[in-house]
């Protein structure tokens, strides 16, 4: 065993000797500023109203070492931080991008808050149904009245990750269909570009061996549980949020993207009878 960790070890360090030239180095380093720039920029002309946040409200710690997690969740039911293990942010640390949004297909009608990219303007304040030491229950409701989405927010163990329970209800007397999604600017050990793909449940970023041999660590947004509506996971060519009337409009299908400051998305397509919830469950967890 002890030769195997040596070996890999040799394999790691000699790769970084080979790929890490004062050139390539050089070359990352102003790729990376230029990202970072562009988040900052894109970040200034955010209009943000009296609702909406990007500042923690409720932190939550779990495991140690390379098993621990922290994250930090808003009142609004944004997780603005998440680290794991504790120390390496994965969620972009420059504009605290993540969130979720709401398009009534019936009347085209968004509804959205991303974190430190402000929300649409369209929500009443949120409510805090309850709190503990492992879990946070937030609800909110549109200032139409048209929806209320509520939000539980629990810490999981072995392997740490951040459930994330949604509930829509709607509230009015008609039959409505929506897209509902979960957002997270991923940027990796704070690094701005990396790899990014997804799956029907799922959407990931990652720090890859062959083109970067440091700072190797992942986010995963994965589905929880099995969902009886259209699911879909994948990576977005843009660190934006995405509109939830047309959340494709940055999504290359087929396409895996590397070196690239992209974001991840869940969506879901429900349709509610009058009066109905639907629940969609969500995690966040390093990889």
């Amino acid at each position: 065993m002890n030769k195997l960790v040596l070996a890999v070890t040799v394999l790691i360090l000699s790769v970084h000797s080979f790929a890490e030239t004062p050139n390539t180095t050089s070359v990352k380093t102003q790729q990376e500023a230029t990202a970072r720039l562009k988040k900052k920029t894109a970040l200034e002309a955010v209009a943000h109203n009296r609702f909406s946040t990007a500042k923690c409200s409720f932190t939550f710690t779990s495991g140690f070492e390379l098993g621990s997690l922290r994250y930090c969740v808003t009142a609004n039911g944004n997780i603005i931080q998440f680290e794991a293990p504790k120390g390496t942010p994965l969620i972009a640390t420059d504009d605290l991008g993540e969130g979720y949004g709401v398009c009534d297909t019936t009347t085209g009608t968004e509804y959205t808050d991303y974190g430190g990219f402000g929300d649409s303007g369209n929500w009443g304040p949120s409510t805090v149904v309850s709190h503990d030491a492992e879990s946070v229950k937030i609800a909110r409701t549109t200032a139409d009245g048209s929806w209320t989405l509520t939000q539980t927010v629990t810490q999981v163990t072995g392997p740490p990750s951040a459930k994330i329970a949604m509930a829509l209800t709607n509230n009015t007397s008609v039959a409505r269909q929506a897209f509902l999604l979960r957002y997270a600017d991923a940027d990796a050990d704070s690094r701005a570009l990396n790899s990014l793909d997804g799956t029907s449940n799922s959407a990931f970023a990652w720090n890859s061996i062959s083109s970067d041999p440091t700072g190797l660590f992942g986010l995963v947004l994965q589905e929880i549980g099995t969902v009886r509506h259209f699911s879909f996971g994948y990576a977005q060519t843009t660190f934006r949020p995405p509109a939830p009337c047309n959340p494709f409009a940055n999504f290359i299908l087929g396409q895996l993207l590397t070196s690239t400051d992209g974001s991840l998305v869940m969506l879901y397509k429900p349709v509610l009878g009058p009066h109905r919830t639907v629940t969609v469950t969500v995690g966040y967890r390093g990889w």
